[in-house]
């Protein structure tokens, strides 16, 4: 019998309910897509016809559904809330806050996406190697020459550790996921930026 780890939901869920999502598919993890589609066969509701093109390395199978009754859905629920791919920031989102920033930003950005999927105590632990990295980059930068190349290095090594380590381990390398607008996270960290600036400069301003 084919199964997976949505099977026992689905066949709890209605007609209608399996077709919006098989609608909106895109919307959804391929294995819950998969466990709609087998669910619809088993009750003789849809017809294989032919393959859709879904990832570069993975083709799964497309079908047509037949006709099923019309049922009336709650305007913008989804009966599968759960299934549907998380809004989190990327990776390169995370690299760019990272590079242009500080460690600690793009350690803020990779907290927030682990407290979406649901594991507050894996986001704290990123927050706190986020500040206590900057922290350390911080005092070793000043025993080093001032060169931005130098800071960069650092905030790469932080990346890195953010990426490949944290994002890998509680996340894994393969999650599907809908990107996240960075527009706000860029404009506090901008005023932040700008505010430190401004108070490192303050003393001299004053003096004018």
């Amino acid at each position: 019998m084919r199964t997976n780890s949505f099977t026992a939901k689905m066949s709890k869920k209605s007609n209608v309910e399996l077709e919006a999502i098989f609608e909106e598919k895109s919307k959804y993890t391929e294995e819950a897509v998969q466990a709609v589609i087998w669910e619809l066969e088993n009750r003789n509701l849809i017809d294989k016809k032919t393959t859709l093109y879904q990832d570069p390395d993975k083709i799964i199978e497309v079908v047509i559904p037949v006709s099923i009754e019309k049922e009336t859905l709650e305007k913008h629920e989804s009966p599968f809330e759960e299934l549907v791919l998380p809004v989190l920031y990327s990776k390169k989102a995370i690299q760019g806050f990272t590079i242009f920033f500080t460690t600690i930003f793009g350690a803020v950005l990779l907290m927030q996406n682990l407290r979406k999927m649901n594991k507050p105590k894996e986001g704290t632990q990123v927050l706190v190697f986020g500040i206590v990295y900057t922290l350390f980059s911080i005092m070793l930068l000043n025993y080093l020459p001032k060169m931005f190349f130098i800071t960069l290095i650092f905030n790469l090594i932080g990346y890195a550790v953010l990426s490949e380590f944290f994002w890998n381990k509680h996340l894994g390398k393969e999650l599907g996921y809908n990107k996240k607008q960075i527009w706000k996270p860029l404009f506090i960290s901008t005023l932040i930026l700008f505010l430190i600036v401004f108070l490192q400069f303050l003393p001299q301003i004053l003096e004018l």
